[in-house]
């Protein structure tokens, strides 16, 4: 028989070795997708639990009022149609799924109504993975939904696709995390109450590719007149080419994430490198989704040919610390 003194040494040192929550889960990315590439994580889990403010867990401005998830958004209406994965982020069971409602941005009165009817998920998976855990996955594509309740899934078996049911103005997945009806932070492993600046521990798997990201630059691109921002949201492809005999020279850029005091510099430049169009902007308030753009009128003449460069720079002061900055660079071709 081990003596006690000894026993006791052994089981201190077993549990030492075992991690912190040992029967906590960890995710893998939800999505089939490369985040900063073509997703972006555009709202975050609501830590201040004081009515109408709103932190997310780096005490950033990037989510909103009883916000209970983590929002993983792609560029448009047209990547929607093509598809985009959703994946289950643990193993698990199915617990309840719907997939009858339309994508589309709701009116007010539908809006009232979803919320009065608990449907403002939209079309979504909700899965058991035991010991108290649950995840939800909610705004999918209507009939895109490939599981049954009752069936068990394994980490990375595709649920669906991401859409815009419910009440959701761009298409993308609400991913929330809870633990005993509790709302959990996958960044931090921490529920909602504790407030923000709480670093907590990472429930991702690959915690160094799903990291906090404060902005982004997730679109840009030129066209030969004035944007039509409400057409960008469907489709933000860029021209590849535009006529000399174009009235008018435009670049675009469309953010995520952007906050009150952000420095915007958007230019355009001709072939021979010169300036075409700038403008330097301040940013005037916090946005969760923000559009720009610059660009001139062309004469009688026309465009010279060749190809112009369009350059979008944010830089954002941060105390104590390097400037952060975020760059993306677009070309056309005139001919």
């Amino acid at each position: 028989m081990t003596p006690a003194p000894l026993f006791l040494a052994i089981l201190i040192l077993f549990m030492a070795s075992l991690p912190a929550h040992a029967q906590d889960p960890v995710f893998t990315q939800p999505v089939d997708c490369r985040l900063g590439t073509d997703c972006w994580i555009v709202n975050y889990v609501d830590t201040d639990p004081s009515e109408n403010n709103a932190r997310d867990f780096t005490c950033g401005p990037l989510t909103y009022d009883a916000h209970h998830g983590t929002d993983f958004g792609i560029a448009d209406q047209v990547t929607m149609e093509i598809g985009t994965d959703i994946l289950a982020a643990a193993d698990g069971t199915i617990l309840r799924v719907r997939d009858e409602i339309e994508d589309k941005m709701p009116t007010e009165d539908e809006r009232k109504k979803m919320l009065e009817e608990n449907r403002g998920c939209g079309n979504g998976v909700f899965i058991d993975h035991g010991n108290g855990w649950q995840t939800i996955y909610c705004h999918m594509k209507q009939g895109s939904v490939v599981v049954k309740p009752g069936q068990k899934v394994k980490a990375g078996t595709p649920l669906g696709e991401i859409g815009q049911s419910g009440i959701a103005e761009f298409p993308h997945l609400h991913f929330g995390v809870f633990f005993e009806n509790s709302t959990i932070d996958p960044f931090t492993g921490l529920d909602d109450s504790k407030g923000c600046g709480n670093t907590g521990t990472s429930m991702w798997q690959d915690d160094e590719a799903i990291t906090y990201s404060p902005v982004s630059i997730y679109a840009s691109g030129f066209k030969d007149g004035a944007p039509d921002f409400d057409a960008i949201k469907i489709d933000s492809a860029s021209k590849d080419i535009i006529a000399s005999s174009a009235n008018a020279l435009t670049f675009w850029v469309a953010m995520y994430g952007v906050a009150k005091d952000d420095q915007i510099a958007i230019e355009i430049r001709k072939p021979d490198g010169t300036i075409f169009a700038r403008q330097n902007i301040t940013q005037p308030k916090d946005r969760a989704r923000q559009f720009y753009f610059i660009g001139r009128k062309i004469n009688e003449d026309g465009l010279a040919p060749g190809t112009y460069t369009g350059h979008i720079r944010l830089t954002r002061k941060q105390s104590g610390t390097e400037d952060l900055v975020r760059e993306q660079s677009r070309t056309v071709r005139i001919r």
